[in-house]
């Protein structure tokens, strides 16, 4: 087979069963590069299997796939939050207060040494929140770099790559960021 001639992804290709029906569009990805990412990226936040390559080591220039599925409800966080939970977001809603050794003395240090010894947790945290308890347990170890008043320094913005929607699914509901993505193409 040569690296022109479209594949299809490998043994973990998505089945046609209960969740898709006989008639669902096949589209061509290519196997690398933005595209291909943002497919997988769309069957990860669906919960379903990513392709693979082929088994003879040969990757083609291009797969045919499924066309990637919608991603699964986001769980509300209201619907999980403990009074514990609560009481620890409470504790780290402010800009900066990692940087604090009160907002450390008031439960945020158990609950990084607990992360950081691998130990789990009686109830799930968002992910911001735990980011914020690592920066907090990281400025307490003096692993987080400070300016010339001492003082924790903010980490840069990521870099924006044109072209890229990194969350195309909330940008369907705005419908500004619609008129202004068609306004630039046909530009």
């Amino acid at each position: 087979m040569s690296l022109a001639d479209p594949a299809e992804a490998g043994s973990s290709r998505i089945p046609l069963g209960d969740t898709f029906d006989s008639q669902q569009a096949m589209i061509e990805i290519p196997s690398t590069g933005l595209k291909f990412f943002e497919y997988r990226r769309r069957l990860f936040l669906a919960g379903l299997p990513l392709p693979t390559p082929p088994a003879n080591c040969e990757i083609p220039a291009t797969y045919l796939v499924p066309a990637p599925p919608d991603p699964l409800p986001a769980i509300d966080p209201s619907d999980v939050t403990s009074s514990a939970v609560q009481r620890l977001e409470d504790v780290l809603k402010e800009e900066g207060s990692e940087e604090l050794q009160e907002t450390w003395e008031n439960g945020v240090g158990r609950i990084a040494r607990n992360l950081h010894d691998g130990k789990r947790l009686a109830r799930g945290l968002r992910l911001g929140l735990v980011i914020k308890i690592l920066k907090a347990s990281w400025i307490q170890d003096g692993l987080w770099p400070k300016d010339e008043l001492g003082r924790p320094v903010k980490p840069p913005n990521s870099p924006i790559i044109e072209g890229v929607e990194l969350f195309p699914e909330n940008s369907i509901s705005r419908p500004e960021i619609v008129a202004e993505v068609e306004a630039e193409r046909k530009s």
